[in-house]
């Protein structure tokens, strides 16, 4: 009996191992359960179930998925007939804009509406941010340059037609406050159709007179170089006195034009907005001494209504 104890002890001490590590899981899992009907209880079993909640930021890359934004409207307005001109135009022109993440198509005012540029102004046609942070914002867009066949003013009869181009424009826009901002945009015509480079440049101050109003003032200066001004304002000699009555003129590089203006924007709802503006412009240099040029002030008003979905 003796030996027989002897020869079975590691045995019995083998299973007496295995039954203890057997109870010690089971009331680990009994343990393990019942705090996790606790509500607030706190174990080692509970950082397994927390551990996925680590993750929840994952909805906000949903989130933050580029949305469709729209804005559809139209505006009344009423400006020079042509830069330099002495006759009025009427216009009602759509106002609209259509919104993808960076990319976005849309008339200048439509843009607006939508609230991008940081001075104020923004790009018309078809635009890309290419860069954007709190303060600074670098965009790309092309756009049709409708040109002018002289058809809508007699000085202008006899005179080369400025033929319709696509140009390409890259702008930047900083905030240097809250409200003043400041701006530059250079474009180019892509086509060679004699539409030449222009530069803008501008100083914006935008407030919110209430919650549903925004008052922005801004002054620019536009510059252009020689080609652009030919086409614009100058008189080739070839028609000079012969086509056209007018003398002989070419223009120069330089500033051209100077501008001031204010614009309200209301908000009626929470997708209708109300616009106006008021801009008053001046020729400088060689565009104001053209012969072309016969009210080198140009004033321009314009009102419309909007609606914005989804912002």
């Amino acid at each position: 009996m003796g030996r027989v104890s002897h020869h079975l002890r590691p045995r019995l001490r083998s299973v007496l191992a295995w039954v203890c590590c057997g109870a010690s899981a089971a009331a680990l899992a009994q343990a393990a359960g019942a705090a996790a009907e606790v509500p607030g209880a706190v174990s080692s079993a509970t950082v397994t179930t927390t551990a996925p909640q680590e993750a929840a930021p994952a909805p906000a890359s949903a989130a933050s998925k580029p949305a469709l934004n729209y804005v559809l409207g139209g505006i009344v307005g009423s400006s020079p007939d042509y830069a330099g001109g002495a006759g009025r135009s009427y216009s009602l022109r759509p106002a609209w804009a259509l919104e993808y993440g960076r990319f976005r198509l849309s008339t200048s005012r439509g843009s607006t509406l939508m609230g991008h540029g940081l001075a104020g102004r923004s790009d018309s046609g078809a635009s890309a941010t290419l860069a954007q942070s709190d303060r600074f914002a670098l965009s790309a867009s092309l756009r049709i340059d409708q040109g002018d066949d002289g058809s809508d003013s007699p000085m202008r009869r006899g005179l080369p037609e400025v033929r319709s181009t696509l140009r390409a424009r890259l702008s930047a826009g900083y905030a240097l406050t809250p409200r003043w901002s400041v701006g530059a945009g250079v474009s180019q015509d892509i086509l060679g159709r004699d539409g030449g480079m222009l530069l803008s440049t501008n100083l914006g101050y935008s407030f919110p007179y209430s919650e549903q109003t925004r008052v922005s003032f801004g002054v620019g200066a536009s510059f252009a170089d020689r080609q652009y001004l030919r086409s614009h304002f100058g008189v080739p000699t070839s028609v000079a006195g012969s086509t056209s009555p007018l003398p002989a003129f070419d223009p120069h590089a330089g500033l051209y034009s100077v501008d001031a203006g204010v614009d309200v924007m209301v908000a009626l709802s929470r997708h209708w907005v109300a616009l106006g503006g008021v801009r008053v412009s001046q020729l400088q240099g060689d565009a104001r001494r053209s012969p072309l040029t016969v009210q080198p002030v140009g004033y321009s008003a314009s009102v419309g209504l909007a609606y914005r979905c989804c912002r």
